[in-house]
């Protein structure tokens, strides 16, 4: 039957099966005085019923009830078994109710007695437009079959929720990506398997809501507790009012493409140390000449004033070296992808730093900012660096060996719905921090600019450059969800515009600091473990000066051995991370043996500390070489008191 056009609108396939010539003739014209269309297929046999039934299709069978050698009960069971859609009614002599009752269990649509086949027409009209019903229903039912299988056939989670967050649809990969199965998830609440981050999570439902659509990444845990990273699109479904009535959202499993990105990021930040590696070397000799000398002076040095002031300076100057390291180290390894408030202000104050300390003396370099702050931005800390550091490097290589004018210089800029559709592609009107590197130098031809955030382009020759600079600046600002436009003249030079999203606030104004009272101790035992001697010997003079006991050891077995001695009286465990034989981590694991409570403090001058230890069982912190005095006595109180 056609599900789409009722046959009600053309001549209804009728197959009969009636021994009475007389009822047969009354009923054929009982249908053609009610303008009921029908062609009739009349048999009177079980033969024939059969044959007929096997030759063509009908839209709907009658059939009388009793006849010689054949009943219509057995007439119901065949066609149920061949056909079982194809509306049977019976039109019989007479029929007790509970005969009746009998017929429509064993699947008769309806039952018309001769002596009253005024309920005839009805009885038809209804059956065949039950059956068409059920046809629509059984036809979406298989498309939605259909459908579900297509969709569990997807590599992307799909899932359906309703407008109150319940989980309606959740197919195979949702499962294989979250690790949940559908019966789990089905009617509860999506966020808990979807997000760990509850906010942001919450953010883009009101954006969706608000909007239609929404994309993003989400940062997620799965059911077997690993971190999933996913890129999402969610389209807001609505009925045929208007209300919104469902939302279809659409996850991609991207964490190993993260991964590989924060690879390529690392690998490229590297490439822009070594482009800076001349300047960090004369920086740090700069530091630590004055340390040199002024440890020199202060030998044969007795006058006070002198040797206070060359303390002054070797500290100075320590700090500056440290400071250096710190900052490439940061950049080197990485925030790991954070999505954090960040104030600009700082960040291109800390890379106006390092230009002035490793940039050719012949560029000239200067910073413009607003008087009332810049807004913040919600990106990674680290990734915003790079993009710094590689227009400026960018810059200088354009300047050079001439030299010339560096400036980077930021504002605080409101585009509306014009600004922004002309601006371009998916630019959203809003608060944007506008950050722009201008340079002096020797601008870029027209016929590279279309080109210039290609991987792997470069026009520099040789080995100095990758051409994996500028393609990774656009990378970074588009995952970050802003844009770069980009003013450049051939020999005037060049002004990238970079525009992040910003959140509209004031800047948050610098903290005075305060003066700090030092903690001091009261004669509490602190076990000091370092490779290095100097170290260990100005750790433990420290402590001392400050009123604790130290005892130290030079390496991890002689520190064990040491705390195994004094257990009951140690308090506080320091360690450094890395050492010979057995490291910090090692160290740790087995004093924990004795004693599960005892406090830690993991020193390390290269990355790592408490994450390398799971399942700590006492306090356990971490503190970065070279630290400073304050550093050091605020670790032990916090580990003493926690």
């Amino acid at each position: 039957m056609n599900a789409k056009v009722s046959v009600l609108d053309r001549a209804l396939k009728v197959l009969h099966l009636e021994d009475d010539p007389d009822d047969r003739r009354v009923i054929h014209q009982w249908l053609c005085d009610q303008n009921i269309a029908a062609e009739f297929t009349d048999v009177d046999n079980q033969n024939d019923f059969v044959e007929a039934l096997d030759s063509q299709t009908f839209d709907i069978v009658l059939s009388d009830k009793s006849l010689p050698g054949f009943d219509g009960l057995t007439a119901l069971r065949i066609v149920r078994e061949k056909y079982p859609h194809v509306p049977f009614v019976f039109v019989t002599g007479s029929m007790g109710e509970e005969a009746a009752i009998e017929t429509i269990k064993d699947g008769a649509t309806d039952y018309v007695l001769k002596d009253r086949l005024s309920r005839l027409i009805p009885a038809v009209q209804r059956a065949i437009r039950d059956c068409e019903r059920e046809e629509r229903n059984r036809q979406i039912e298989q498309n939605n079959r259909q459908q579900a299988a297509l969709l569990d056939e997807a590599q992307d989670a799909i899932l359906v929720t309703d407008v109150t967050d319940n989980v309606l649809y959740w197919n195979k990969s949702a499962e294989r990506i979250y690790g949940w199965t559908a019966a789990s998830t089905i009617g509860e609440k999506v966020v808990q398997f979807l997000s760990s981050d509850p906010v942001k999570y919450q953010d883009a439902k009101k954006f969706v809501l608000e909007k239609g659509n929404w994309m993003g990444e989400l940062a997620a845990t799965n059911r077997g507790g690993n971190e999933l990273t996913v890129e999402a699109r969610w389209t807001l479904v609505r009925d045929n009012e208007g209300n919104p009535k469902r939302v279809l959202m659409i996850a991609t499993d991207i964490t190993q493409r993260k991964a590989l990105e924060a690879k390529f990021l690392r690998s490229q930040r590297l490439d822009s140390i070594g482009a800076l590696a001349g300047g960090i070397a004369h920086d740090l000799n700069n530091a630590l000449a004055p340390v040199i000398m002024g440890a020199e002076l202060l030998k044969g040095n007795d006058d006070r004033a002198d040797r206070e002031k060359f303390l002054d300076v070797i500290a100075t100057n320590a700090n500056r070296a440290t400071g250096l390291v710190r900052q490439i180290l940061g950049f080197a390894r990485g925030s790991g992808g954070q999505n954090l408030p960040v104030k600009l202000k700082d960040l291109i104050g800390e890379m106006g730093r390092m230009i002035q300390d490793t940039f050719p003396k012949a560029i000239q370099f200067s910073v413009s900012l607003p008087e009332k702050g810049l807004w913040t931005v919600h990106g990674d800390t680290t990734e915003l660096h790079q993009v710094l550091l590689n227009l400026c490097v960018n810059a200088r290589d354009a300047m050079m060996p001439k030299g010339g004018n560096l400036t980077l210089s930021a504002q605080n800029l409101m585009w509306d719905e014009d600004a922004a559709a002309s601006a371009a592609s998916n630019t959203r009107p809003g608060p944007y921090v506008l950050v722009t590197v201008s340079d002096s130098g020797s601008g870029i031809p027209p016929e590279v600019l279309p080109r210039i955030f290609e991987p792997f382009f470069t026009t520099k020759k040789g080995d100095k450059g990758t051409g994996l600079g500028l393609s990774t600046v656009a990378t970074i600002v588009k995952h970050h969800g802003g844009f770069i436009d980009i003013h450049t003249k051939a020999g005037k030079g060049t002004q990238f515009h970079v525009y992040l999203p910003a959140v509209q606030s004031a800047a948050v104004e610098e903290a005075r600091p305060k003066e700090v009272v030092l903690p001091t101790g009261n004669g509490e035992w602190i076990l000091v473990i370092d490779d290095e001697e100097t170290v260990q010997e100005l750790t433990k003079t420290t402590l001392e000066s400050y009123g604790y006991h130290v005892v130290t050891a030079q390496n991890g077995l002689q520190g064990i051995a040491r705390f195994r001695e004094n257990k009951d009286d140690i308090k506080l465990l320091i360690t450094d991370r890395d050492m010979p034989h057995m490291d910090g981590a090692g160290v740790v694991r087995a004093i924990w043996e004795m004693n599960p409570r005892i406090p830690v403090i993991m020193a390390s001058g290269t990355k790592g500390g408490p994450d390398d230890i799971r399942g700590a069982k006492a306090k356990l912190e971490s503190l970065e070489k070279p630290y400073s005095l304050d550093q050091l006595l605020v670790a032990v109180a916090s580990g003493l008191n926690g």
